[in-house]
């Protein structure tokens, strides 16, 4: 029951947010894939960052941002993941009129 009403929840609000996902390339060479929850409501907006290993499952979020006026950086493009030994980095960059409020640099950890 518990486990049906969170997920109930998860979608309602995935919907009322407008939430987009989204696979970032490129992948780790290990096989390591990144994905992305944006969303947005009225003036703000948000993300979180996942590592998504040979598992197919993301053990927990890596990284968050806020943005201003629901700007979106990885739809606009405003984004570098780049991949080195010991994992990855994904850096959000904001516009002058849309700023990253809070984040905006994480790395990504793919055990």
């Amino acid at each position: 029951m518990t486990a049906a009403l969170g997920t109930t929840w998860g979608a309602v609000d995935d919907l009322i947010s407008n939430v987009e996902y989204r696979v970032l390339r490129p992948a780790e060479p290990g096989g390591c894939t990144t994905v992305v929850r944006e969303a947005s409501f009225l003036m703000s907006g948000n993300g979180e960052v996942y590592a998504v290993g040979r598992t197919g499952l993301a053990l927990g979020e890596s990284g968050s941002w806020t943005v201003d006026d629901g700007y979106r950086p990885i739809d606009a493009g405003t984004y570098e993941l780049s991949w080195g030994r010991d994992g990855g980095h994904l850096r959000i960059s904001g516009t002058s009129t849309d700023p990253v409020l809070r984040g905006g640099s994480t790395d990504i950890d793919c055990g």
